[in-house]
Parts: structure tokens; sequence; C-alpha cells
């Protein structure tokens, strides 16, 4: 049986359970594996301090996933060969160590590409962007008022709308962690673990 330790930085400790969930499940049909074979993989989640405070007693043969985006996670990548790179996703490995990391928020010209390569490895993934609807343009004469009162309220719609585009923006990198873990689980993990 191969042991995996799943390093998680702080924020991503749900994707490493969500990794760990999967491997444990027993999905396996009588004709095909579904990711790693059933029973073949034992992993454990540890967050960053953990890995930091027990890594002096971590030999080179024992495999480490790390997930996550920060300083740690990006000293560990630096001469990782990279396998799987898009929309804002990748992960890659080298010897016994891998990271998978979202670098950036897909954007919204690629959404609804990265929503239909989403949807092939889960079909319940919600659509947070829809197809923008085009207004009618109003009069001159209306903007007129329109745009003084925009001068007084837009300090304040302005914070709004990057609120609100944050939360746009942190609900989309969950789902491209999501995507990445299942995508990782089913084609790439038993290739890293060398099954």
């Amino acid at each position: 049986m191969k042991k995996l330790i799943i390093v998680c930085e702080e924020k991503c400790r749900v994707y490493g359970d969500y990794l760990s969930q999967l491997i444990s499940l027993d999905d396996d049909t009588v004709d095909s594996s579904v990711g790693t074979k059933d029973g073949t993989v034992a992993a454990q989640v540890w967050l960053e301090k953990d890995y930091i405070a027990n890594s002096a007693h971590i030999s080179s043969d024992q495999y480490i996933l790390f997930i996550g985006n920060d300083k740690l996670m990006k000293e560990k990548s630096t001469h990782m060969k990279v396998v799987f790179s898009q929309f804002g996703m990748t992960y890659g490995w080298l010897g016994k160590q891998a990271v998978l990391c979202v670098e950036k928020v897909v954007q919204t010209s690629e959404y609804e590409s990265f929503i239909s390569f989403a949807r092939s490895y889960q079909s319940d993934i919600n659509v947070l962007i829809g197809k923008k609807t085009t207004q009618k343009a109003l009069p001159e004469k209306a903007l007129i008022p329109a745009k003084a009162a925009l001068a007084v309220i837009q300090p304040a719609a302005g914070v709004a709308l990057a609120v609100k585009q944050l939360t746009l923006n942190t609900k989309i990198k969950k789902q491209q962690y999501s995507c990445e873990v299942m995508k990782f689980y089913l084609e790439s993990l038993s290739d890293f673990l060398g099954l």
C-alpha cells in the first residue's frame, strides 16, 4: 500500500480532505479502476504547520502532495515538471513530491470553456457567470441627472462592485480547485504514485 501525505495551506484544507475522501471511496467496477485501485493508497491530510514541524523526520521515500499557492508551495514546485496546466489550474511533480494549485482565477472570457471542461469531471458544477444581457440605451437627456447622481454614489458603488467581484472570484477559485482535485484523482494520481 502506498502512503500519501497531503499537505495543505490553511485555506485549502477542504481540498486535501476532498482528495482523501476520493481515495477512500470503493468506486472501482469489476472491469476497471476509478482513480487509484481501491485499497492501494492510504492518505493523511496535514496542514502546512504540521509539515514544517515534522519535515526533519520525513524520508525522501514518502509521497507528498502539496495543495495551495503560498510561499512553501511555490518553493516546492520550483523544479517540478508541469503535468497539467489549463484555466489557471496547474499540477506537476518531481520524484515523490507533487504540487497542485490554482495560480489565477479563470477569466470571465474563458469561464464558459472552463465550465465545459469542469463538467467532464463533475456534472453537478454550478454556473456562476451567465451570458451578458444587453441593456437598452437611455436617451442622452436621461443620462444628465443619472451622471450627477452617480458622482455622489460612485465611491460606494465601486466598493460594492469590488466586494461582489472578490466574492465571485472566491467562488470560481473553489470550482477550479474542486475540478483540479477530481482530475488529479481520476487521471494522474496513479501515475504520480507509480501504480
